[in-house]
């Protein structure tokens, strides 16, 4: 599509420029582009590898936890861990990646894992609340990777609008409007060439 611009060579010469630097643009945002998708799928199969990991231990946790609790009720598994003082506090700091600012989450723990009455309890359940505690972790390392992946995402989907614009808009777009100039120029060139040679036979005529 033409550029609503006067058809001048100044018009010309700032249109250049600005293709110029559209195509500098360009290239740079397709490197960008690339980079960021090599880290999403680097960061992607790191997600995948680590969630099936924590999925099968948090599996084998859920069955320990039934077994061991197979014999109590509701209201007991509750009371039980009513008087447990074991808790987490989250800690949060910024990391980057092609220029992405992603959150990564640390946990503090605080208290005892096992605070619960011993003599209402089987031993298993220990075990449980030793694995489970172990686990932590891991999870709180997935919700760093998930969020540092919905991040990336969001950037390359802004990457590729950006290169899209750049590539089937605004280079065609000058491309056509500095050709249609030149034509343009080339045109006026050729009809002052030809009065000037009317002139001149005039001129020679008298």
């Amino acid at each position: 599509m033409l550029l609503s611009v006067n058809p001048t060579r100044m018009e010309l010469l700032r249109l250049r420029q600005r293709l110029i630097l559209a195509r500098r643009g360009h290239k740079l945002l397709k490197d960008k582009l690339e980079g960021l998708m090599r880290s999403f799928l680097s960061v992607a199969w790191s997600y995948i590898e680590k969630r099936e990991i924590f999925d099968r231990k948090c599996r084998a946790i859920l069955n320990k936890y039934y077994l061991s609790t197979a014999d109590m009720t509701n209201d007991q598994i509750e009371e039980l861990f009513s008087k447990n003082n074991f808790n987490l506090e989250l800690i949060s700091k910024e990391e980057s990646v092609m220029n992405v600012r992603y959150p990564v989450f640390e946990i503090k723990t605080l208290g005892v894992p096992i605070s619960y009455p011993f003599a209402f309890a089987r031993d298993s359940l220990d075990s449980v609340m030793v694995d489970l505690t172990k686990l932590l972790p891991s999870l709180v390392e997935l919700a760093s990777i998930q969020q540092e992946i919905y991040l990336i995402a969001l950037e390359i989907a802004k990457t590729r609008r950006r290169v899209n614009a750049l590539e089937y808009v605004m280079i065609p777009n000058l491309e056509e409007t500095t050709k249609y100039i030149y034509g343009k120029l080339e045109e006026m060139e050729r009809s002052n060439i030809s009065r000037l040679l009317k002139i001149k036979d005039i001129i020679r005529g008298h």
